[in-house]
């Protein structure tokens, strides 16, 4: 792979983390003690693809659950150096992480906290692995749909292209059409609470 292409996938991962995750892995390793393929196992992916991932040679971690599970860990990072989550608690939470199918939001963009990994760094994940079961007692019933909508949206144009491409084909719509290349960006790349916001503003569309 060329460096420009690294370069993309870098970037699409400072989007949607805050900074590429080599940096955040590597920051994970070193505050948990963990060699970089216990990240992986953590993860529930080869050593070989999160290290693929960790250079740039991919964008993000396809596998949802795996994507979730960088979440919780990324979280779990944030909480221990917060202080809200001892530093002794970590290894059982890991051990619950490394155990879990769906412990969070995969790396696609869902509304979450950014998580600071290291000096003038945060992370921020991205979308659910999918709509779940259904909505919740006491949820929104509309933005239960409107989330269902954009992450169909989603699955839709990324079954088509990669993030990457997608960028690029909103970068050429963006002179004649912006507002196709606004939906192409935000809902085939962007994170999923902005999605689902353009989603609403668009108004009725099912």
């Amino acid at each position: 792979m060329d460096a420009t292409a690294i370069a993309r996938n870098q970037e699409l991962q400072r989007q949607w983390y805050g900074a590429p995750l080599g940096e955040l892995c590597r920051d994970l390793c070193d505050r948990f003690g963990m060699t970089q393929s216990g990240l992986a196992e953590t993860l529930g992916i080869s050593p070989a693809m999160l290290s693929l991932v960790m250079r740039g040679q991919r964008a993000r971690i396809a596998n949802p659950d795996a994507a979730a599970r960088l979440t919780a860990v990324l979280r779990l990072a944030q909480d221990v150096r917060a202080g809200t989550v001892p530093a002794g608690d970590a290894s059982r939470v890991l051990a619950g992480i490394r155990t879990s199918r769906t412990p969070g939001q995969d790396s696609m963009g869902a509304s979450v906290t950014r998580h600071p990994a290291g000096e003038g760094h945060s992370t921020e994940p991205v979308p659910d692995s999918g709509p779940g079961p259904g909505p919740g007692p006491g949820s929104d019933p509309a933005s239960d749909a409107d989330l269902r909508f954009a992450l169909r949206l989603r699955d839709l144009l990324t079954s088509r292209a990669s993030a990457v491409d997608i960028l690029g084909a909103a970068a050429v719509l963006d002179a004649g059409h912006p507002g196709l290349a606004e939906i192409l960006r935000v809902c085939g790349a962007g994170r999923t609470d902005e999605a689902v916001e353009l989603v609403r503003a668009l108004g009725p569309r099912r």
